[in-house]
């Protein structure tokens, strides 16, 4: 369990991570941003790489959880898909300094492993393994890196205002869902149906 210093200084790391541009971060200017002493983060987080990465496991790991609690009685591997999508779309828009975490590095190596081995990847497993999906040739892991990165892209879009959360979460879904085999029509409902509220856990 984070402690309230451990979430000051991650908090500080992903502005930081953010504002720079960069996973390059010196002990001194994450000291001053989380105003805590050197000392403190020579024993709560060892090097900047291993706080990037713990950093990137924990926000994926948390809204994966969140996510899936959000799937009560929606069994349907395609509409668990598309609220997944359309839930983190508009988490990005209520947690702009996250989702810029996310777009700016979610196509990071711990990243993509994380994803790859999460919820999303289990959902799309399911889905061809029971023939809601048709996905041709196409490997699984073909399907979860462009679920990812559509994803990414969408939260892009509503950042950078040119899309309102709910047209790049429901277009996005839809598209992918179309790209899986499902009908433009039934595809088109699955992705505009109500959408649950994310968990809190």
């Amino acid at each position: 369990m984070s402690t309230p210093t451990d979430q000051r200084i991650s908090d500080a790391a992903v502005r930081l991570f953010v504002e720079k541009g960069t996973t390059q971060l010196t002990i001194s200017e994450l000291a001053q941003e989380a105003n805590v002493a050197r000392g403190t983060l020579y024993r709560n987080v060892g090097s900047i790489e291993d706080l990037f990465d713990r950093i990137v496991r924990d926000l994926s790991a948390d809204l994966h959880r969140r996510v899936a609690a959000s799937f009560i009685g929606i069994d349907d591997p395609a509409a668990r898909l598309a609220t997944g999508v359309r839930l983190w779309v508009r988490h990005a828009h209520e947690n702009p300094m996250q989702a810029r975490f996310a777009v700016r590095f979610g196509l990071s190596e711990e990243a993509l492993r994380t994803w790859m081995i999460g919820p999303p990847l289990a959902d799309i497993n399911a889905g061809v393994k029971s023939g809601r999906y048709d996905i041709g040739q196409a490997s699984i892991d073909s399907i979860a890196s462009l679920t990812l990165g559509a994803t990414i892209s969408a939260m892009w879009m509503v950042l950078e205002g040119h899309q309102t959360w709910r047209e790049a979460g429901s277009s996005t879904a839809e598209l992918l869902l179309r790209a899986m085999g499902i009908g433009h029509e039934e595809a088109r409902e699955i992705s505009t149906s109500e959408l649950p509220q994310l968990a809190a856990v």
